[in-house]
């Protein structure tokens, strides 16, 4: 029998976008889009983070400057109840693929267990 691992993975594609967790996150990634001016500083903020990160990746300092900008950006964003809710949503996707990633992982994790911690 000959298992093909990117069916599985394309259902799995599938039957996420049926979860309710996947529909929540639409709904309120929507909900986030309807206005304009806190979809806009949810971008500068998205944007902002990803580079900060993506310099410290690469081993560089972030200046005073570009940390400020983060912090700010992340203070602003936080107040905006459609991001408090985007945020919420996130969450429970995370956990969910958390969870999955446990179940799609555990042949590799058998075969380590004698040197990995138990969980």
């Amino acid at each position: 029998m000959v298992v093909n691992i990117y069916d599985t993975a394309n259902e799995l594609e599938r039957q996420m976008r049926e979860t309710q967790e996947y529909k929540d996150l639409v709904v309120a990634f929507d909900k986030l889009k309807e206005d304009q001016a806190t979809f806009d500083l949810f971008k500068k903020f998205q944007k902002s983070q990803m580079n900060a990160q993506q310099k410290q990746v690469a081993g560089k300092e972030l200046s005073e400057d570009e940390i400020k900008e983060v912090q700010d950006l992340a203070k602003q964003v936080s107040t905006k109840q459609s991001v408090i809710d985007l945020m919420e949503v996130e969450r429970r996707v995370d956990s969910m693929m958390q969870e999955l990633n446990k179940v799609i992982t555990k042949p590799i994790q058998e075969v380590y267990k004698d040197i990995l911690p138990q969980q």
